[in-house]
């Protein structure tokens, strides 16, 4: 995670380079990179600050539910024609959303 000052002063280069370019549209990805760059050059050329380290976050679960383990044919036969045996739960449809021109 970048400090506060780091990511201002990357913000404040990135609108630099912006204005420099003429103010054009759709290249604010390129701006901020750029001006990330040269701010992380400037960091590992002063020796007395500290060099700004990226932290990579490591992916998230996408789910919560357990793994399920092989049952016993006898006992899968059982659990579905037992009398706690409930059919599955009727899932709502998914709505989309609607397109726009």
């Amino acid at each position: 995670m970048m400090s506060v000052d780091v990511e201002q002063r990357i913000r404040d280069r990135a609108y630099a380079i912006w204005l420099n370019e003429g103010c054009p549209h759709g290249r604010d990805a390129d701006h901020w990179l750029q001006a990330e760059r040269a701010i992380l050059a400037e960091a590992v050329a002063i020796p007395d600050r500290a060099p700004v380290v990226a932290v990579v976050k490591a992916p998230r679960k996408t789910t919560n539910a357990k793994p399920r383990t092989a049952a016993k044919p006898a006992e899968a036969e059982a659990a579905s024609t037992g009398p706690s045996a409930q059919p599955p739960k009727a899932r709502k449809p998914r709505t989309r959303k609607p397109v726009t021109a």
